[in-house]
C-alpha cells in the first residue's frame, strides 16, 4: 500500500490499526452513540460522529475502509455519499460485509447485501472500478452453522445450559469435523459462491468532489 491518510469508519477499537505499514496515517473514526449500542469503550484516539455527515473536508483521504459495518447503517446512502466526499479523487475505498450471518448486536442490524445489491448502492454514491469478491462457500456456511450452534450451546446458561454443555462435549468431535471442513472449503476454493459467509469490496472515488 502507497503512503497516505487512511480513515477506518465504525472503527470500534481500532483492531486492524497496528496491521497498517508506518507510511499509512491512521484516523479512526465511530459513531457517538457506538458504546451504548455496541458496549465497547473507544481508543483515546478515535474521532466521534453523530451518524450523519463526516466531521471531514471534502478530499482529505487517500483511503477509506470499514469492516462489517454497513448492515449496520440505516441510511446508506448518506453513508456512501459521505465516504466518497471525504475521499481523495481516484481515492480507494475497501470494506466487507456478511451475507450468512447471525442477527446481530439486536436490534441495530439492519441489511444483508447481494453482489448486484453492492454495485448498484456503490454506483449511486458515486464509486466506480468496483470489485466483489466471495468469502467463503455454501461449504464453509454450513461448517460455520454447526459451529455456531457448539457455541451457543457453550454459552447456555441454567440447568438446559448444562444439559446443552454434555450434549456439546459428546458431539465435539462432529463440531472439529465441521471446522476442518470450513478451512479446507476456503483452502481449496470448493462450493457454491452464490451462498457465501460474506463479501470483501473494493472500489474508487469516481465522482469529483470540490
Amino acid at each position: 500500500m502507497a503512503g497516505g491518510g487512511l480513515l477506518d469508519v465504525g472503527c470500534g477499537n481500532s483492531p486492524y490499526k497496528g496491521l497498517l505499514p508506518n507510511n499509512i496515517k491512521y484516523t479512526g473514526l465511530d459513531y457517538n452513540m457506538a458504546k451504548e449500542n455496541f458496549d465497547y469503550i473507544k481508543p483515546d484516539d478515535v474521532i466521534l460522529y453523530d451518524g450523519k455527515e463526516f466531521p471531514f473536508e471534502n478530499n482529505s483521504f487517500d483511503f477509506l475502509y470499514h469492516t462489517d459495518v454497513l448492515e449496520h447503517i440505516i441510511d446508506t446512502n448518506l453513508f456512501l455519499k459521505e465516504c466518497n466526499r471525504v475521499l481523495k479523487n481516484n481515492g480507494s475505498m475497501f470494506f466487507s460485509v456478511p451475507f450468512q450471518a447471525r442477527y446481530h448486536y439486536i436490534p441495530f442490524d439492519y441489511y444483508r447485501y447481494t453482489p448486484s445489491g453492492l454495485k448498484n448502492i456503490l454506483e449511486k454514491s458515486g464509486f466506480s472500478d468496483i470489485e466483489i469478491i466471495e468469502r467463503g462457500s455454501d461449504i464453509t456456511v454450513a461448517a460455520y452453522k454447526i459451529m455456531a450452534v457448539f457455541y451457543r450451546m457453550l454459552l447456555d446458561t441454567g440447568i438446559k445450559g448444562l444439559f446443552n454443555k454434555i450434549l456439546a462435549i459428546i458431539f465435539s468431535p462432529i463440531f472439529c469435523i465441521s471446522l476442518l471442513i470450513a478451512h479446507i472449503s476456503l483452502i481449496l476454493n470448493i462450493g457454491s459462491k452464490d451462498d457465501c459467509l460474506g463479501y470483501s469490496v473494493t472500489a474508487k472515488k469516481g465522482i469529483k468532489n470540490e
